[in-house]
Formats: structure tokens, sequence, C-alpha cells
């Protein structure tokens, strides 16, 4: 059975496409054609698989998504997909300014939801009659994306307002809207944080001092609802990024340790090797025989 890859390549969003909807269908027929969309690295993306097999890289991880499961890939995270013949669904990308633009409820919805979980597989089975609607509108996005009428935007943010409420009457019935306490809100801010600093800040206490918290306080809050520390996470965020690097880019380890604020490689060959469990040459070595 023919596979079709389709990637998630590295740009900048054009100011034409601050969203974009195919059918998983038509990725593959213009993957036949030639011709391959380009969801870019600082886009939300979407895949809702109805059925058939669809197999997801996200970084370094591989998962196997079928009927009625919604994939979840955040801004800057390396994607690429095969998709079976016989697969059908959705794939949706945004950026973060199309959803707030559309209607601040909206966007509210979509901060507190499964879209921000941390720590987590970014997968979400769904089930019950609200399918059928939110394949409806689905539809009639694809519907107003293809064509170039009067007020089209205005249409497709309606359909994508009333398509995000359903999505999140799913997650909220499944028990994933977890954002909703204080501890909660620090948390979903140190993260926000640790994307951004990661290459320069290393110390649970540089995002203490700015997140206005002692240092055991922001562990302690992390470790509760994540399950790890705020260190554990910043250690795993680095060691990732230097992954990505390695298996997307063919960076070396003196490249990937100056673009990671490590002055001195060896440093950061020690600090790869104590999170991993093995050096970065042999990890290097692994993926590219």
């Amino acid at each position: 059975m023919k596979i079709s890859r389709i990637l998630k390549k590295e740009g900048r969003v054009s100011e034409q496409a601050p969203f974009q909807i195919y059918s998983i269908q038509s990725l593959l027929e213009k993957n036949r054609e030639g011709e391959t969309p380009v969801f870019c690295q600082g886009t939300h993306l979407i895949i809702w698989i109805l059925k058939g097999v669809v197999k997801i890289s996200l970084d370094t991880n591989v998962f196997l998504i079928n009927d009625n499961v919604f994939f979840y890939a955040r801004p800057g995270q390396v994607f690429t997909m095969e998709i079976d013949e016989e697969a059908k669904g959705y794939a949706i990308s945004f950026v973060k300014e199309y959803i707030e633009l559309t209607d601040i409820r909206l966007a509210g919805l979509f901060h507190n939801s499964f879209f921000n979980r941390f720590n987590s597989i970014p997968i979400v089975h769904i089930s019950g009659d609200e399918i059928a609607l939110m394949v409806f509108f689905a539809d009639k996005m694809i519907q107003e994306y293809n064509n170039m009428l009067h007020l089209r935007s205005d249409i497709l943010r309606g359909y994508l307002k009333i398509f995000m409420i359903y999505l999140c009457r799913q997650l909220k019935q499944d028990g994933q809207d977890i954002y909703r306490s204080r501890k909660s809100d620090l948390v979903k801010l140190f993260f926000t944080q640790l994307e951004k600093h990661y290459a320069s800040k290393k110390m649970v206490k540089e995002y203490a001092e700015i997140l206005a918290v002692s240092p055991n306080h922001l562990n302690g809050v992390v470790k509760e609802l994540s399950g790890r520390t705020a260190s554990h996470h910043i250690q795993q965020r680095v060691v990732l990024e230097a992954k990505r690097r390695v298996l997307h880019e063919g960076y070396s380890l003196k490249e990937t340790a100056y673009d990671l604020g490590f002055w001195n490689p060896a440093h950061f060959s020690k600090y790869f090797k104590n999170c991993c469990g093995i050096n970065f040459t042999d990890f290097k070595k692994g993926f590219s025989m």
C-alpha cells in the first residue's frame, strides 16, 4: 500500500495563509501530483483521522493514530506524516493570532484545553453524535477555503469557531481541561517561559525569578501537576532541541553546544549524557547509520 509523506517545513507563515485546511484525501492527491502543502513551524497543526492509519513522527517520537483520533503538533515541533491510502480525515493549521481574532472566548477555550497540556501524549480519542456535526463543519470549511468569494475569511472563522467549540466539549467531557487553578496557571507560565529561554536559562532559579516565586515552590508545583520537577523539564527541553538539530539538520557537537548556550562543548557533552544515558556522538551515529 502506497505511503505518502507530508512534511511540516520550517518557514514563516505568509500573510495570505494564517489558516489552512485540507482533507487527508486531498493531501494524498497533491502528493501524487508532486505538490506538498507546507505546514510552517510557526503554526498550530491539528490532524483528525476518521478512518485508516497514519504514522506521525513528532520530534523523536513516533505515533500510530487511527479512527476518530485527534493529534496536535505545537509550533516549532518537527513533524512528518505517513498516510495510508485508505485514510480519511482532515489537517488544519493556523497561527495563534487567527484563533484570537476569531473570537476572544474561543481563544480562551483554545488556551484552556488539550492544546496546552504539558508533558503529555498529544492524542485525544473522540466519540459521540457530535462527530457527524464536526465532519459537516470541517467540510464546510474546506468548501469555503477553496473559493475566493466575498467575506470568505469571516465565514471561515465562523465555521472554525463552531468546530473548535465541539472539539473543546469533547476534551472537557474527557476530563482533560486541566488549567483551572493558580498552580496550573503557574505551570503553564513556566512552560511558556521555558520555550522562550531554554537556550539561555538552564537553572530553576532563573525561571522562578521571572515568575516571581521561589525555586522550591516552582519545582514543587511543576512536579505536582506534571509528575516531574521544573529542573527535569528544563534538561529535557534542552536535550530535545539538541536531538532535533542532529536528526533534522545534521549539527555537530560543537555547533549544537554553542547554539544551546554551552560555550564548552565538553560540558554540553556531559550534560547530554547525564540526561540521556548516552553521549552525543553515539546518539548521532545511531541515527546516521
